[in-house]
């Protein structure tokens, strides 16, 4: 976790790492928030941090997890206990 100069800490998670619970979901909604930001997740893939835009909960159970960049914009699926799997990944022009 990194404090930053404005005391908000980052952490940074590679997306291979990631399994989702219940705790992870609660830090990917507060990070989307734009009221809550003394902590926030980024979520790094193939290089490129991404902040988390939206976090959904699907009728079949499963989350679907929505990261914008500068340059990209990315959508992630999965499950409670499982490993997220990168849906869409698109270039924003």
């Amino acid at each position: 976790m990194t404090k930053r100069p404005n005391k908000m800490c980052a952490e940074t998670i590679d997306i291979d790492n990631i399994v989702l619970t219940e705790d992870l979901i609660r830090k990917l909604r507060a990070s989307k928030s734009m009221f809550n930001k003394s902590t926030y997740v980024q979520i790094l893939c193939g290089g490129v941090r991404y902040n988390v835009e939206g976090v959904d909960h699907l009728k079949n159970g499963k989350y679907r997890i929505t990261l914008i960049s500068p340059q990209f914009y990315a959508t992630l699926s999965g499950a409670l206990g499982q490993s997220v799997k990168l849906v869409k990944l698109a270039a924003i022009s």
